[in-house]
């Protein structure tokens, strides 16, 4: 049996018939920046994350660097922000001229909100959760915290369309701003990159669009009023992504029932730990990630080359914790406050593949082989 850890192959063929003719009126129109299709899917999706309005734009990266670049925050000032993320977050606060404080997660993989408050200074500004792996951050603690020492909220979503925190809120609708990437792999994903930021805040979001389009005062067509940059979300990927958003939901709920298969399967297993899900969250589970303990702790490759003989592919979501990275380590812009969690997960944790390409019997298989695994 081969399992594909990913098989964005097979997921266009499913959508085919309903992409191609978008896709072709886009090709002979030549509409192919801004126009309807970008204005439903910016409509939509604000509708989906439970906000008042949504920008698209280029890529996950550039929504965060957006959104804090649209806050005015001091400059050299702290953003708060989890040591276990991909680079993206942290080369976003840099980017913006402000100071990366990496604090520890949680067993959950998830920002510690005891390590938020411990990290907290009169330099800090912002805090930036990252909802990793499909699951939410404490956004009440974090919410909380944030107003009570007058700190910015820019929620990092790239990994969890649709996750749902505290009192059935949408992630990216609790904080300042919520960014997200479109990348491929993701439980929404375009066909080449792309991003958004959602907010509450029209007049944030306002300013977000500005400093997308060059710094072009909207309502004076080529005057620009600040520095900013070129940021799109093109129209053949909002067709795409207005498609594939329609169909999110149900997609969601099927990774969920393959999470709970994968629980059942595996947590009778002495040397596996499975994910659990946080209290008053609910995840879309981006990746499904396993760590390993006791007897195979440290036998992370051993186990990946193991299964990748007996025909699954896996991943490693990440092989060196964010505060390990040589870019990280070496910033003079670059405080690690904590992050003893982060270093000893990401030598052990290994993401298994989950998504609609797989089923149960496949599910079922990938639990057999690694509860056959012999050192």
């Amino acid at each position: 049996m081969r399992i594909k850890f990913l098989d964005l192959a097979q997921d266009y063929y499913n959508l085919k018939s309903q992409i191609n003719p978008l896709l072709n009126e886009i090709l002979e129109t030549s509409n192919f920046i801004g126009g309807k299709f970008l204005e439903e899917f910016e409509k939509n999706f604000a509708n989906f994350t439970q906000t008042k309005r949504c920008l698209g734009v280029g890529n996950g990266t550039d929504a965060l660097e957006i959104a804090i670049q649209a806050l005015d925050l001091p400059k050299n000032s702290e953003i708060i922000l989890p040591a276990n993320s991909f680079i993206a977050s942290c080369e976003a606060v840099l980017n913006n001229n402000c100071k990366a404080v990496l604090v520890d997660c949680d067993e959950n993989y998830l920002v510690d909100t005891e390590k938020i408050l411990e990290a907290i200074t009169p330099q800090t500004s912002a805090i930036m959760p990252v909802h990793l792996y499909g699951k939410a951050c404490n956004m009440r603690l974090i919410l909380q915290i944030a107003r009570r020492h007058n700190l910015k909220i820019i929620e990092d979503c790239s990994q969890a369309h649709g996750a749902k925190t505290f009192s059935n809120k949408t992630i990216g609708s609790v904080g300042d701003a919520g960014c997200f990437s479109f990348y491929p792999s993701k439980n929404l994903g375009a066909y080449g990159d792309g991003g958004a930021i959602v907010s509450n805040n029209i007049e944030l979001l306002e300013k977000c669009r500005s400093i997308a389009n060059h710094g072009i005062n909207l309502s004076q067509e080529h005057l620009s009023e600040r520095i900013g940059r070129n940021s799109r979300l093109d129209a053949l990927q909002a067709a795409i992504l207005n498609i594939k958003l329609k169909i999110l939901p149900a997609r969601n709920i099927r990774r969920q029932k393959i999470a709970r298969l994968y629980e059942k399967k595996l947590r009778n297993l002495k040397n596996i730990l499975t994910p659990s899900n946080p209290s008053e969250s609910q995840s879309v589970w981006h990746l499904y990630v396993v760590r390993f303990i006791n007897e195979w702790e440290g036998k992370r490759d051993k186990i990946k080359e193991y299964l990748a003989e007996n025909g699954v592919d896996t991943r490693t979501h990440y092989p060196q914790a964010l505060s390990e990275t040589q870019a990280v380590k070496s910033h003079p812009h670059c405080v690690i406050s904590s992050d003893t969690n982060a270093k000893k997960f990401a030598k052990n944790i290994l993401s298994l593949p989950i998504g609609d390409h797989i089923d149960e019997k496949e599910v079922e298989y990938i639990c057999e082989i690694i509860g056959k695994f012999q050192d």
